[in-house]
């Protein structure tokens, strides 16, 4: 049976998802391999639930995350996306033009709402409507293991109730992922990245042009930087424009040269002219 990467655990930031990520690469934590069953479901989709999973397009694979619930769209807290589950009693809400109630929610002790203490406070203090029942958390980021390696797409779904929202443990009150260091350059986060971006996260070496795109090797000139390169070099300003000296010795050609039949006749008349 599938079980939840985390049973309850409350996300606040990207270093908290990272953490999570970092922990499930040790194997500390269990990621979520297929997706849920109905009985999982309704076992483990609940408040507090934190579950890792990496998309795929293999069969066997996750390529999205499927819970059976019907959700609001998506919002931008920063770092994550939130949705709001959509309850029946959301109709009789929406048609009543009450205004918003301020909650009866007490998250932190001594913080205002005014100042949240991570996105999930915000996401309640921007919200239209207070959600009332489950709001599901989403975070994804791209793992690069070395820099030979194919970058690797994980994700991160969490879930809460703000009713339960301060009862539910954070990263430094949990005995084993507060003692998780995160290595630098591992993760990157996959917001507005798709798939077919996966290359952009390593370092290609230039392509050289094919050998049709090459001409014949030319005199080698000095570039920019004082070295030579005579695949891309150009002939010299003196080879490319040289001076035509003038030689006596040497009859020159004019522009248009007159056949030998031509010239009989002109030198004729010239020297009847002068008769």
């Amino acid at each position: 049976m599938q079980r939840p990467t985390h049973g309850r655990l409350h996300v606040r930031d990207a270093r908290d998802a990272h953490t999570v990520f970092e922990a499930v690469r040790q194997g500390l934590l269990r990621p979520v391999t297929r997706r849920l069953n109905e009985v999982e479901r309704s076992m483990h989709i609940i408040s507090g639930a934190v579950f890792v999973w990496e998309e795929s397009d293999d069969d066997l694979g996750l390529k999205r995350w499927t819970d059976g619930r019907v959700w609001s769209q998506s919002r931008m807290r920063e770092p994550y996306l939130f949705y709001d589950e959509k309850l029946p009693s959301d109709d009789t809400r929406t048609n009543d033009h009450t205004p918003r109630s301020s909650g009866n929610f007490r998250f932190v002790d001594g913080i205002a709402k005014s100042g949240p203490v991570s996105p999930a406070l915000s996401h309640y203090d921007r919200s239209e409507h207070h959600p009332l029942g489950l709001v599901k958390q989403a975070y994804s980021a791209w793992v690069l293991e070395n820099p030979g390696a194919k970058p690797r797409k994980w994700h991160l779904t969490a879930y809460f109730t703000y009713a339960d929202l301060h009862q539910i443990p954070t990263i430094d009150q949990d005995p084993v992922l507060r003692g998780v260091t995160v290595p630098v350059g591992i993760y990157r986060s996959g917001k507005a990245r798709s798939r077919n971006s996966d290359a952009g996260l390593r370092a290609s070496p230039p392509s050289s042009p094919p050998p049709y795109a090459r001409g014949p090797p030319g005199p080698s000139v000095p570039n920019e930087v004082g070295t030579t390169d005579s695949s891309t070099a150009l002939p010299s300003l003196q080879v490319a424009v040289a001076p035509q000296y003038y030689d006596p010795n040497v009859p020159r050609r004019g522009h248009d040269p007159r056949h030998a039949e031509d010239q009989r006749i002109i030198q004729m008349l010239n020297s009847r002219h002068v008769m």
